[in-house]
């Protein structure tokens, strides 16, 4: 029989509801193709194989070319069922609460953002009013697993409500969402969509959803201005462009405090060395211009999974130079390998007569873990002797540094051929969507305090501390790494920062913000002005009626649904990190 009957074209009416419309189109004319020459069961069969693959396929939105593909190589490879298996977890990390996260963008986000905070804020104050406290904790908790976040001090009452008051706001929602674009990144790695052929360092996709970012970031500070209490007003976009947010700005004092930590080495004697430390083949998507299998076997370990490892390194790394009283000095930085694949640089200072000991131990945990695999002795941990007859340890590390922040001075990135300003942009992306820090400094001394010295003009140099004062000022940061105690003087320095009073912020908690430096007793008020800040031109309307200042106090925190709560009896099981 070769006509199907109705039942069957009711059966798969209903199958065929649930994928795209080119897809219907498409398996409805090979249907009938497969009706006419193999009649309809065998026609019906052919359909339930292949019914998931467009099913699925409907569910990943924008992605669906890339994922069909993917799903189609991976068939050819691996087989069907590891194609229709990697396919439903893709379809499962998309989904973000009641949305697919790819469909959370401009407008959409907005909208879906105070849908939910509209309705947490009613379920809140819902239970809030008619059960105890303990259920108004138990509320938010919830809410918290069903977005994959996990808060640690269930028994701080300030920092549930301060947690309560952000997720009230839109803000806090759309936040948690632009979070998740990392999953849609490790999806576009696994079809192949990070590399040096296709895209460097992290994908189209990302690169344009961190541009569209920039830019609404500094619409927004254009939009909005400052005013302190000598009448002087200022964009806060004209304010960020003062401090490290400036690109230039960033380089400048990366390369100050780091060759200030060279002058220091050189005057003590101190060997330098520069250090690679790269992840196991299995932690890269690629290896050399071809798809590495081992990282298909390993599971596709992502991003943070291999900076996870490379911190784990180092960890039981510095714990045995604790143990074993080698000290050292220097700089991290963080990059990725045109496969996203994060690598360190590290330009590290030490005694000469603890070098042996120190590389020695340092490769042994680099090579702990496949440590025996092709290529690993050659590329997992590389080093080189600062030579200072041949160049100094600043100028063999200034290029990646200028790579890791706008890439001027680069005409051509060595790993992907790009010019050095694509290259940085990718980067900067890349460690921005990962929420990966890129610079480390290790010793040394307080930045904050290097920063708020140098607020002060020299009309306003404070006599206390005039000479640490004085070295911050010239950008002399050997001379102040020295003034304020050496490069190991950590918790013992000179100086430390001075922070205010405790005030409540938006959110009903009592914070603290700097103020200047202290030495006991001693302190010094680099912030001297009052600001106010409100959005620009809103002090000067045409009714003469100023629009109300960007207020730090929010007056409507939930801090009475918490009342009289017996703590003591909660216990968060899960733990982990705040998701302030």
């Amino acid at each position: 029989m070769h006509k199907p009957t109705e039942q069957c074209i009711e059966w798969r009416n209903d199958l065929l509801s649930n994928v795209s419309n080119e897809d219907d189109t498409f398996l409805r004319i090979k249907l009938v193709e497969l009706d006419q020459s193999e009649g309809y069961v065998k026609a019906n069969s052919w359909l339930r194989g292949v019914i998931e693959r467009y099913e699925l396929l409907a569910k990943v939105s924008v992605l669906r070319p890339l994922v069909g593909k993917e799903a189609t190589r991976l068939a050819k490879y691996e087989g069907q069922a590891a194609a229709l298996d990697w396919m439903r977890g893709v379809v499962e990390r998309l989904q973000f609460c009641d949305k697919m996260i790819t469909e959370l963008d401009g407008q959409e986000l907005s909208q879906w953002a105070w849908q939910k905070s509209n309705d947490f804020e009613v379920k809140l104050y819902a239970i809030g009013t008619q059960h105890n406290p303990q259920a108004v904790k138990d509320f938010i908790k919830l809410e918290l697993m069903n977005i994959g976040q996990t808060f640690g001090d269930w028994k701080d009452n300030d920092k549930v409500v301060g947690l309560a008051a952000r997720m009230i706001t839109t803000e806090w929602w759309i936040r948690q969402a632009k979070r998740q674009w990392v999953v849609v990144e490790q999806i576009l790695r696994e079809c192949g969509q990070v590399n040096r052929f296709a895209s460097p360092y992290l994908s189209d996709w990302a690169l344009r959803k961190e541009e569209q970012k920039q830019e609404n970031n500094k619409a927004f500070l254009e939009g909005w201005e400052a005013t302190n209490d000598k009448g002087q007003t200022y964009t806060l976009a004209q304010l960020s462009d003062l401090g490290i947010s400036n690109p230039d700005h960033r380089f400048a004092e990366l390369i100050v405090r780091i060759k200030g930590l060279e002058e220091v080495a050189e005057e003590q004697g101190h060997e330098g060395w520069f250090i690679t430390l790269t992840c196991p083949s299995k932690f890269h998507a690629y290896s050399g211009s071809r798809r590495n299998n081992k990282w298909w076997k390993e599971g596709c370990p992502t991003i943070q999974d291999a900076h996870n490892h490379l911190n784990h390194v180092w960890g039981l790394f510095r714990a045995w130079c604790n143990n074993h009283g080698i000290q050292f000095y220097g700089l991290r930085t963080v990059e990725p390998h045109h496969d996203g694949a994060p690598h360190w640089h590290l330009m590290l200072f030490l005694k000469p007569e603890d070098s042996k000991a120190f590389l020695a131990k340092f490769e042994a945990y680099a090579l702990q873990v496949d440590g025996k695999e092709r290529g690993a002795k050659k590329h997992r941990f590389v080093t080189r002797k600062i030579d200072r007859e041949i160049g100094s340890a600043t100028g063999y590390i200034v290029k990646y540094i200028s790579k890791n922040v706008h890439g001027k001075n680069i005409d051509t990135d060595h790993e992907t051929g790009r010019s050095g300003t694509d290259a940085a942009k990718r980067i900067v992306g890349w460690a921005r969507l990962n929420r990966i820090r890129q610079f480390q400094f290790i010793g040394g001394a307080s930045v904050t305090v290097w920063r708020e010295l140098r607020r002060l003009g020299m009309d306003a140099a404070p006599k206390a501390f005039a000479d640490i004062y004085h070295a911050a000022n010239r950008a002399d940061f050997s001379g102040f790494v020295k003034l304020m105690g050496g490069v190991f003087a950590g918790k013992d320095q000179t100086l430390k920062t001075y922070y205010s009073e405790p005030e409540e912020n938006q959110y009903g908690e009592l914070v603290k913000s700097v103020k200047g430096v202290a030495n006991g007793i001693e302190v010094v008020i680099t912030r001297i002005y009052e600001w106010t800040i409100q959005r620009k031109g809103a002090g000067s309307k045409e009714d003469g009626e100023a629009a109300p200042p960007w207020t730090r106090v929010n007056n409507c925190t939930p801090a009475h649904l918490l009342e009289e709560i017996p703590i003591e009896s909660y216990q968060d099981e899960r733990g982990g990190a705040n998701v302030f």
